[in-house]
């Protein structure tokens, strides 16, 4: 079960079980088995401003008519297997699927003929729009995504990964966590289910020396926040993709793999001057990694060791 850390609903009622449902933004037009249900209706919900996580299971038969939504939502089938009826075309959405894809503003139904569970990814579309635009350089940019296919369960990962992230993460750490995982899920989200659009477009100009130096300085004097493809358009004056070409010829890494490799060398630093424990959660924290887990393990990547103070006090070997 996924999300367990957040707010639920747990019943066995049916009249709240289709009152959910219709809440969810669904339909008047809820199919549920007749009678008393034995199974349980659950509902965990983690929801951010421009991405939100739904875990749904529910283990009777249960065929939805759903509304159109203004976002986009895409199902990852964990359990059992969903008939998914999206513009007169039925999709067959099971576990070793990458996903089905519901476009904004379009109406959409589920069967599950034996159940279900389900995660539901919800991303804002104005900022997938806002984002294709910084990647192209271009405005009023139309987002035409198509539906997930084998080759894309890359975009499953991050989005299961995101949520078991989110049931065990430091409260501290939860807004560098949901600022990250909302740019990389959206970044796949764009590479992933629109590249047949992006290859369409010309190949980007490439950026001056002065331009990507202003990169380069912005991400080193801003080591700690969040790098959106937003401020790689708007610092250096050139399409996103424009940025990332060129991190890749010249460093062999992305802007974001760039920008770890300040946060470790940075983390490092503060390491050296301290002797306390603690400092190496601090140390994660001020340099804005998603969590201790996370941070430990890029260390000792780069480093060949473990995150330890340089100045904690070591028991003496006592002389023989």
């Amino acid at each position: 079960m996924l999300l367990r850390s957040y707010p639920e609903l747990r019943t066995r009622n049916r009249d709240v079980v289709e009152a959910a449902l219709k809440a969810s933004g669904y339909s008047t037009r809820v199919e549920l088995p007749a009678g008393s249900s034995t199974d349980k209706f659950i509902v965990h919900k983690a929801a951010f401003k421009e991405v939100g996580l739904s875990f749904i299971r529910y283990d009777s038969p249960v065929r939805i008519d759903v509304n159109p939504s203004n976002d986009i939502l895409i199902g990852f089938q964990i359990r059992k297997v969903s008939e998914v009826a999206l513009h007169g075309q039925v999709i067959e959405n099971t576990v070793s699927d990458a996903g089905c894809l519901i476009p904004n503003q379009s109406p959409w139904s589920v069967r599950n003929p034996a159940g279900y569970q389900v995660l539901m990814l919800r991303v804002a579309t104005e900022s997938l729009r806002r984002k294709l635009s910084a990647l192209l350089g271009a405005d009023h940019v139309r987002l035409d995504l198509r539906q997930p296919s084998g080759v894309d369960r890359i975009l499953r990962d991050a989005s299961l990964n995101f949520a078991r992230e989110l049931d065990v993460v430091d409260r501290k750490f939860l807004p560098a966590l949901v600022a990250n995982s909302t740019e990389d899920i959206c970044n796949r989200m764009l590479t992933c289910l629109s590249e047949q659009y992006l290859e369409a477009e010309r190949s980007p100009a490439a950026p001056s020396a002065v331009q990507i130096g202003r990169v380069e300085q912005f991400i080193v004097a801003n080591y700690a926040k969040p790098l959106t493809v937003e401020t790689l358009a708007e610092i250096s004056g050139v399409s996103a993709r424009s940025v990332f070409r060129h991190f890749r010829s010249r460093y062999d890494c992305t802007p974001h793999q760039y920008l770890e490799r300040i946060r470790l060398e940075m983390s490092y630093v503060k390491l050296l001057a301290c002797r306390d424990q603690n400092s190496v959660r601090t140390a994660a924290l001020e340099c804005g990694f998603q969590s201790l887990r996370h941070f430990e393990q890029a260390y000792r990547n780069q480093f060949g060791e473990r995150p330890v103070p340089k100045l904690i006090d070591r028991p003496r070997r006592r002389r023989r």
